[in-house]
């Protein structure tokens, strides 16, 4: 029968090319880049973060400079509505201050913050860990199981985090510059213009820069 037949018909096998074998391995063993950093709703901040992860395909949003004020804005705007997130700050250094936050009380009490010791890089990863554990399982946060979770904000540590501040990042945070005093003016007129010249530079706000661009933000939520 010609269907018994197509049984003995020939069959050769290739050997793949090595170069084929040695790229599927590596992408069985090695994660995929991130596809998609997460979402601050500080537009600007947004934009940049996502030309950044196209170039380096890294989501972490790294602050640097004088980043709490930025990591202030981030917080209570996710914080708040229409946002409603819950969030996890890991502050190694003691410096985030909850009373800075522009948030109401009932949004407020889904900020988590904790104070650890400063850790290793590896001990961080696990804290980080620990802490989207905790928001998914803890009885201490079943407050907030309503509510989406964001994720972690990591103060003076750089191994871990969807969002970092410390001395190392690719967006700077500082002061908006002021205009400088013109030629000629005296002693006497500069330091009689010094609160005047302070309150313009609280006005002005604040700027965050990088390579892929840079933004004005004044404080409070977006």
């Amino acid at each position: 029968m010609m269907l018994a037949s197509r049984a003995h018909l020939p069959f050769t096998y290739h050997d793949p090319p090595i170069p084929r074998v040695l790229a599927e391995l590596r992408s069985s063993i090695q994660p995929a880049p991130p596809s998609r950093v997460k979402t601050t709703h500080v537009a600007a901040l947004d934009a940049l973060a996502a030309t950044h992860l196209r170039d380096t395909q890294s989501p972490t949003i790294s602050l640097c400079g004088r980043a709490l004020p930025l990591l202030y804005k981030i917080v209570s705007t996710l914080a708040s509505p229409p946002h409603s997130k819950a969030l996890f700050v890991l502050d190694l250094e003691g410096r985030f201050d909850a009373a800075c936050l522009d948030c109401e009380a009932e949004d407020l009490a889904h900020v988590y913050v904790q104070h650890p010791a400063r850790s290793s890089p590896e001990r961080l990863r696990s804290l980080v860990d620990e802490a989207e554990r905790f928001m998914l399982y803890d009885d201490d946060a079943r407050g907030s199981r309503h509510r989406e979770w964001w994720g972690t904000m990591v103060v003076g540590g750089l191994a871990a985090g969807d969002v970092t501040a410390g001395w190392k990042g690719w967006l700077r945070v500082e002061r908006s510059a002021v205009p400088s005093f013109a030629l000629g003016v005296s002693v006497e007129e500069v330091w009689g213009q010094r609160e005047q010249r302070q309150r313009a530079a609280d006005e002005k706000g604040w700027t965050a820069s990088s390579e892929w661009g840079a933004f004005e933000f004044a404080d409070g939520r977006a």
